[in-house]
């Protein structure tokens, strides 16, 4: 049976953001964009699925991965251009950590990560704007987050396809 969060989630294919001349709209349509391609890696997983390390030995799951980039949503976006407290929720146990028991939570912290990183990133006046708990630039923060979920949706495409035991695209 699927969480309650999942079930609220938009799996829906998306399109590419348009191109335009405002670098800022382009870098934050392309976060966005990489945010719900990650998030269509979870659609028809259980919480069990989302939870096992479908690919030994490698001690990985599509739940360490989304533990895992709600810590760089905050140490990038949420704390680093917003301030405030640095939280690191998981420590050393994201990629490896997680349950079915934990699922449910899990998903709520990284979806409420995302409100305070668009909070913070909204707050910015410009891509050269510092951010005020790292102190990189606006403009270098979105790049390194859009890299980020590049290559961790690559990572839970293959780890959903082994976790299902199947192809679904």
């Amino acid at each position: 049976m699927a969480s309650d969060t999942l079930s609220r989630l938009d799996f829906d294919r998306w399109d590419e953001p348009q191109p335009t001349s405002d670098l800022r709209a382009s870098l934050v349509g392309w976060l966005g964009f990489q945010r719900h391609e990650f998030q269509r890696k979870w659609r028809d997983l259980t919480p069990e699925q989302l939870a096992e390390w479908s690919v030994p030995p490698v001690e990985l799951s599509v739940l360490g991965l989304i533990r895992h980039m709600q810590q760089m949503e905050h140490a990038y976006l949420g704390w680093g251009l917003g301030g405030g407290e640095r939280v690191d929720a998981y420590g050393d146990d994201d990629y490896a950590g997680g349950s079915a028991d934990t699922v449910e939570d899990d998903l709520r912290l990284y979806l409420d990560e995302i409100v305070r990183a668009d909070a913070a990133i909204a707050a910015l006046p410009t891509l050269d704007s510092p951010g005020l708990g790292h102190g990189n630039p606006l403009g270098h923060t979105l790049i390194k987050m859009i890299d980020e979920y590049a290559l961790h949706s690559g990572q839970a495409h293959m780890l959903r396809f082994a976790a299902l035991g199947r192809v679904v695209r």
